[in-house]
Order: C-alpha cells, then structure tokens, then sequence
C-alpha cells in the first residue's frame, strides 16, 4: 500500500476514534453531532430514494444535511488531536464512507 492512501486511512481513522473518544465533552458533543447528520441523511435519502435514483437521492441528502454535517465537522476539529486541516482532508472520505452507507446498507 503507497503511503498516501495508508496516511488517509489513518487521518480517517483518528477521525473516528476522536469522534467516539477523546475528552467527555469533546467525544459526546461529536458523537451527538454525528448521529444528527446520519439521521438527518437517512431520513432525507429515504424520502428521495422513493422518487429518484438511489445516487441522486444520496446527492439530495448531502445538499439537505450540509448543516448537520459542518455541525459534526465542527465539533470534530475542536479536539486536542484534530485541527481544521485535519478535517478539512477528512470531509471527502467521511463523505465517500456515508455514500457507501446510504446506497450500500439500503440496497
């Protein structure tokens, strides 16, 4: 495996670990944070997925939740291990994880 994608999963995989751990308040803000945007795309890919094509509808969800999602992000970057950097390289594979899940898991 090249370095890059090696030290893209590992960004990744901080990522989540800080979004499951961390300090208590840190770790709780996130963690809330993360399952609003998760419900808040499913919820939307579910109504979409009903009138549209599944990737249209994962594309509507991400639009409708992008507040939910910089919410999530926010509390991400407030870590003692993360900094805006951090997160700002982590958005497309968080994102490219959440595709996966909403068009993936429904299937």
């Amino acid at each position: 495996m090249s370095p890059a994608p090696l030290a893209s999963q590992l960004l990744l995989a901080t990522i989540l670990l800080v979004g499951a751990s961390g300090s208590a308040r840190a770790a709780g803000e996130a963690e809330t944070r993360q399952a609003i945007w998760r419900a808040c795309l499913s919820r939307t890919f579910e109504i979409e997925a009903a009138l549209t094509d599944r990737n249209l509808a994962a594309d509507a969800a991400f639009r409708t939740c992008r507040s939910a999602e910089d919410a999530y992000l926010t509390a991400l970057a407030r870590s003692p291990l993360l900094d805006d950097d951090d997160v700002a390289r982590a958005r497309p594979m968080l994102a490219g994880r959440i595709r996966s899940w909403l068009v993936g898991v429904r299937g």
